[in-house]
């Protein structure tokens, strides 16, 4: 039996049915039917109610997330692999969408969009230092299918592109260099803009702490497209407070949603995204074709894309 945890529109249903039509489709409208129903389920599609109702599934053999990041799911790492399931994450499916609102980011931090908006509200003519994207040095932490989206966006504008990758040695790709995880440190003192593109793994908790942003120059900007929980919040809103650093904008954040409370909101040199570079949809999904595709490979044997390694946590 295949569980679907989200409502699919007609056309997207009667695909994936005549991709395995000897097997049983069946759709989780609540928690409780989720709960039920996965006791049966030998695929699951979507996240929703997904941790709730892993207790119970007896036949799991693979679970297809909806999502980019898996580090909620990957909360119950243990059991998906004491269980042996197979999982596979949406990688790609919204590369352009977040690249873009990157770029957006980017542009607004360079241009001081934010600060003219509050401007505008204090009925406040002041021309402001703006800075131009082209020719300035963007460092990319991460290098995965995101990433290498980011890079041509910016590129486009005749930005500087170089990025970080997990491994030991440098490398170019595309005219671009890839700093392997030894030797990028020395960059940072030149970088305009440092862009955060990591997941969330035990090893990249806090990855940007103050020893990093304090190589950056004072003009500095910071952007975190990733997960929230790879850049010490706390110790950028220090740094821009202070000076310190330029500015920041922000679509993760440790904690989410940011409490009332939290001096981030306060802060107008940081542009806070509620986590909106994705954003918002309903049917029909971007990852629709990508859960076709999947099934249509399992059904034949085939390797499937996305296969999150468990060992790495992405």
């Amino acid at each position: 039996m295949i569980l679907l945890m989200y409502d699919p529109v007609p056309e997207h249903f009667d695909n994936l049915k005549s991709l395995a039509p000897d097997h049983e489709f069946m759709i989780a409208h609540t928690e409780e039917e989720a709960k039920m129903r996965i006791a049966d389920a030998e695929i699951v599609f979507g996240n929703r109610f997904f941790l709730q109702s892993l207790p119970y599934a007896k036949r799991l053999r693979w679970m297809q997330s909806n999502s980019v990041g898996v580090d909620l799911i990957l909360s119950q790492k243990q059991l998906l692999i004491a269980r042996d399931i197979l999982l596979t994450c949406s990688r790609g499916v919204y590369d352009a969408e977040l690249a873009e609102h990157t770029l957006a980011l980017l542009l607004a931090l360079f241009r001081n969009l934010h600060l003219l908006r509050d401007d505008q509200h204090a009925s406040v003519w002041r021309r402001h230092r703006l800075r131009t994207l082209h020719g300035s040095k963007c460092l990319i932490l991460g290098w995965g299918s995101l990433a290498k989206e980011i890079a041509r966006q910016i590129t486009t504008l005749n930005g500087q592109v170089s990025a970080v990758r997990n491994q030991k040695d440098d490398s170019v790709e595309g005219g671009i260099t890839i700093y392997g995880k030894y030797n990028w440190h020395e960059q940072l003192a030149e970088t305009d803009a440092l862009i955060i593109c990591l997941p969330k793994t035990p090893e990249t908790y806090h990855f940007v702490n103050q020893d990093i942003l304090e190589k950056l120059p004072a003009d500095a900007f910071v952007v975190n497209i990733g997960r929230g929980g790879t850049l010490d919040d706390h110790v950028l809103l220090e740094m821009v407070a202070s000076g310190r650093l330029a500015g920041a904008a922000l679509d993760v954040f440790e904690q989410e949603p940011l409490l009332p409370s939290n001096p981030i909101w306060k802060e107008p040199r940081i542009l806070v995204s509620p986590h909106v570079g994705r954003s918002l949809e309903g049917p029909v999904y971007k990852w629709q074709a990508l859960f076709e595709d999947n099934l249509s490979r399992y059904m034949s044997g085939k390797p499937l894309y996305n296969v999150v390694n468990y060992q790495k946590g992405y």
